[in-house]
């Protein structure tokens, strides 16, 4: 068996523990990826804490970047040697999946959550116990990592893997949201309100930005919504127009409206999950408009709204589930965005190593760190 060193959970809420385990030999679909980065990503504490469905022990992470070592049985769209992007998995059979739209896979739930499937969930031993280690296809909170093939994404050889690495999910998923579902060009966006500035929102915040450079008649306002003051600075330096904080205006709707002149929004972003977010975003939309739930609240939420004024306005609230990207294809232009100054990601960044995960993920937590990247060796 290879040996790896991996960041393990051992049972609910507890931390991160780093250790040498076991992987299994690669089987049909699998590569092995020597790991370069790995980007953390609230949805890893979320298993970790029991607030999403898990089981231990187990491996996280779902933003890798690293260098493909070996390639199983079948393997045909990478080889040993590409440099790859790690993302979510996908069966690559369902009616979605054969027209492009992976992210809406039947197979979604199975195939990147903690469960018993046949997407081999258990592929490394830890002190002798199956330890669960296929994570979004990936778990690459280990170095090295078993991967299925469909998420690898190639990307250039003299791209910075440890900067891209979050480009496989927080990133995808705010710029997605931008480019794949407002459609701000298509749809002739011109105010856009973006709620949470953390790594999801400041990448839909810098994708509306780019767009804005190439279409000056669109996105004339793009509001951050934030509770945190830096958080705000810095949406403002990354393209936000106008900044709201929650705890200095009375009525969050009407502060909206006064800032798009009285119409409301043409578009909005929920990021925060946060079900009196979600009401807001909704309330806040103008004749036409569309809403965008990328955060996700509890399982037991529910959103309420005025039904006759969203009928009456031909209003739209849609979720987006990795900002509705096909990563083979939105990755890359992505990762030539950040080469082209367009999407300063690393500013977002902080590294960290393997041994500093804790801290990275209280970091996170506590908003000191917007997107922590845990660096296996100098890249």
């Amino acid at each position: 068996m290879v040996t790896a060193t991996a960041l393990i959970v051992e049972h609910t809420a507890r931390p991160f523990v780093v250790d040498t385990v076991e992987l299994e030999p690669l089987r049909a679909l699998e590569v092995l990826v020597e790991l370069k980065a790995t980007g953390v990503c609230h949805t890893d504490v979320a298993v970790q804490h029991g607030k999403l469905p898990g089981a231990f022990p187990v491996v996280l992470g779902h933003e890798g970047a690293g260098i493909v070592r070996a390639a199983g049985p079948g393997v045909r769209d990478v080889a040993v040697g590409d440099h790859v992007l790690l993302s979510y998995s996908y069966c690559r059979e369902c009616r979605s999946c054969l027209k492009e739209r992976p992210y809406q896979c039947t197979q979604m739930f199975e195939r990147n959550f903690v469960t018993e499937d046949p997407c081999r969930s258990q592929s490394m031993m830890w002190h002798d116990t199956p330890t669960y280690a296929s994570f979004f296809g990936q778990s690459s909170f280990s170095n090295p990592a078993i991967v299925h093939e469909a998420c690898c994404v190639r990307i250039d050889k003299k791209y910075p893997l440890e900067i891209l690495a979050p480009l496989g999910c927080g990133v995808q998923t705010g710029a997605g949201s931008i480019f794949n579902v407002v459609k701000p060009i298509e749809n002739e966006i011109r105010s856009l309100v973006v709620f949470g500035v953390g790594g999801v929102g400041s990448a839909a915040i810098m994708a509306a930005h780019a767009l804005h450079i190439d279409h000056p008649e669109l996105l004339t306002t793009i509001i951050a919504v934030d509770r945190k003051p830096d958080r705000l600075v810095l949406a403002k330096e990354l393209g936000a127009t106008n900044v709201i904080n929650p705890l200095k205006v009375d009525n969050m709707v009407a502060e909206i409206r006064r800032i798009t002149g009285g119409g409301g929004t043409d578009a909005a972003v929920d990021c925060t999950g946060a079900v009196p977010v979600i009401n807001d975003m909704v309330g806040a939309l103008g004749a036409g408009g569309v809403a965008v739930s990328v955060g996700a609240p509890s399982a037991a939420a529910e959103m309420s709204i005025e039904v006759f004024p969203f009928i009456n306005g031909c209003k739209k609230y849609q979720a987006s589930n990795q900002g509705n990207s096909l990563s083979r294809k939105f990755l890359p232009f992505l990762a030539d965005l950040y080469m082209q100054n367009r999407l300063p990601i690393d500013r977002l960044q902080k590294q960290y190593r393997p041994s500093e995960i804790n801290k990275a993920v209280q970091d996170m937590l506590e908003g000191t760190t917007i997107k922590p990247v845990i660096i296996w060796e100098s890249c």
